[in-house]
């Protein structure tokens, strides 16, 4: 089979997880950049925020409690931040109304309990991702040079030596946003970063798609779990969908 066959394939392969909706209320934008499907019962999306906070407002009906959440934030990139994690999510669950709590941890879950949620923003775009059936966590990062700084805070030896080279921040910055999934999966501030959840390898940056093997430790034990990420320019998306086991 010739290279360009198979990397036709491949490319299909990847088109088939995109999935695309009309929001079930009226935008004339479309914000919308990247949506995929995981599995029948677990999507995410990802917002790029292209209207100004009152706009996206009125785009949701948010509940009493949300309310006052909104009111109370003054700075508007981060009302916008606010705003489009629950556009996204809007999206995914196709309603306007979504309700929301948070665990005593900051965790934020539906208050119906119909599906497991998270967020992530930075700058002007939001993500989230939603499953009725597995425990998620997504991260989204942009690929900045300031991460060079910090990395041997939440980098091992070993991992920091799998960052060498000359994608040396672009990796950094994946192995930032995987281990963040997995600890909003995990959702509570004694898990360790740094030694708690190690990067034992992953696919290299070619592709604009791929999974890294991590290895995972809580309540004394370890495990060995898949996050997934997707490259979008300047910015890396990172996500995992755990079962209850992990």
């Amino acid at each position: 089979m010739s290279r360009k066959v198979t990397q036709n394939k491949k490319a299909a392969k990847r088109n088939s997880y995109i999935w695309r909706s009309k929001l079930p209320f009226k935008s004339q934008q479309m914000p919308v950049i990247y949506t995929r499907t995981i599995n029948p019962e677990t999507r995410l999306a990802v917002w790029h925020a292209t209207e100004d906070a009152e706009k996206l407002h009125e785009q949701l009906d948010l509940e009493p409690g949300d309310e006052k959440i909104y009111a109370a934030i003054r700075n508007q990139n981060r009302k916008l931040q606010w705003l489009g994690c629950r556009m996204a999510l809007s999206h995914l669950r196709q309603t306007r109304r979504v309700e929301i709590r948070y665990d005593e941890h900051g965790k934020p879950f539906l208050a119906s309990g119909a599906a497991r949620i998270s967020f992530s923003h930075t700058g002007l775009y939001a993500a989230a991702i939603c499953s009725s059936t597995f425990n998620v966590g997504i991260d989204l990062e942009q690929i900045r040079e300031k991460i060079n700084r910090v990395a041997e805070r939440f980098l091992t030896p070993y991992e920091l030596k799998l960052a060498s080279g000359e994608d040396r921040i672009r990796v950094l910055t994946l192995f930032w946003a995987a281990k963040e999934a997995l600890y909003k999966i995990n959702g509570k501030p004694d898990l360790d970063m740094q030694h708690d959840i190690c990067v034992e390898s992953f696919d290299y940056l070619c592709n604009t798609d791929g999974e890294l093997n991590v290895l995972m430790k809580l309540n004394g034990r370890s495990q060995g779990v898949t996050v997934f990420y997707h490259q979008m320019e300047d910015h890396i998306l990172a996500w995992a969908a755990l079962t209850e086991n992990y």
